[in-house]
């Protein structure tokens, strides 16, 4: 068909661009996630990190329950790891990441007016609680659907943060623009912590989908249903690389009918951000390698099961 042979020839040029390359050196900085940055900030709440564009805050909590969550993500310094990578943006003000009690909501949201992203401890708490005891059916183990979608959720705030502070245009749905950027992020970390950190967002959009309702209400809302927001993922995980996503369409996970596009889908995505977020990195894509080594050397590595 004619629609086809268009898709084709627009995947056959996007790789010749060399997107797949491009996008993966721009975002090379976000295989930090996947290691632990040894501590250094005990006692200290708010801190600054880079060159002042982000800053990080651990509200200590009250309930008790949150204490364990609270001296997880200070131990494993994840907003620093976040903010770290989306440092590589040229912010014109600084965003601040925030853990914070949120009276009993599980939410999670960038606020443009103090350009904040606060993850609430509630929402972490509803993670851990859909989080499989063991390991899940799928092979989806308890860590990995905890870490994927607190992962997920930052890197999903983060784009909206990014989106209004450097007033990137945005065609459709923002909700689904800050999925596909959070998406191209999972999909570049180190290829093991790729999988895992995939897997475990897909578990927990899942497990989201089987509870959740569909009235009118439901179809109503900026984000799309959780089982859209899962099959979403698959398709962009199983686009970025059939050979190692092909289990998703063996195992029944993503449509073929679906899957017959998907690396048209990830193309598109790749193809977006290297044009509308590209010029705002501090360091060129091509210069990926030299990115490599400046992060190396600035950021101390140690074992991801510190």
């Amino acid at each position: 068909m004619r629609i086809n042979a268009r898709r084709r020839s627009a995947v056959a040029s996007a790789k010749r661009m060399g997107i797949r390359n491009l996008a993966r050196i721009a975002l090379i900085c976000l295989t930090i996630l996947g290691s632990m940055v040894p501590g250094g900030t005990e006692g200290r709440g708010l801190e600054q990190s880079g060159r002042q564009a982000t800053r990080v805050a651990y509200d200590a909590p009250r309930e008790q329950v949150h204490r364990e969550i609270y001296d997880t993500m200070r131990r494993r310094r994840v907003l620093e790891r976040v903010a770290a990578a989306f440092n590589l943006f040229r912010l014109p003000r600084r965003l601040t990441y925030r853990l914070a009690e949120c009276s009993g909501e599980p939410n999670a949201w960038y606020d443009p007016r103090n350009r904040r992203i606060t993850l609430c401890y509630e929402l972490i708490e509803s993670i851990r609680r859909v989080a499989p005891s063991g390991t899940s059916s799928a092979g989806v183990s308890r860590e990995d659907a905890i870490r994927g979608p607190v992962l997920q959720v930052l890197f999903h705030e983060s784009s909206h943060a990014v989106f209004h502070m450097l007033r990137v245009p945005i065609l459709g749905r923002e909700e689904d623009a800050a999925d596909q950027v959070a998406a191209l992020v999972l999909l570049h970390l180190g290829r093991a912590d790729a999988r895992a950190v995939v897997n475990g967002s897909g578990y927990f959009f899942a497990a989201l989908g089987k509870r959740e309702p569909l009235d009118r209400s439901a179809f109503a809302d900026a984000h799309g249903l959780s089982w859209q927001r899962f099959y979403n993922l698959a398709c962009l995980a199983y686009g970025s690389d059939r050979r190692r996503y092909g289990d998703i369409v063996e195992r029944g996970f993503l449509p073929t009918e679906r899957a017959t596009a998907c690396e048209e889908e990830y193309a598109q995505i790749a193809h977006a951000f290297l044009a509308l977020l590209g010029p705002h990195l501090r360091t060129p894509p091509r210069q990926g390698q030299a990115l490599r080594r400046a992060l190396a050397r600035r950021v101390p590595l140690a074992s991801p099961h510190d």
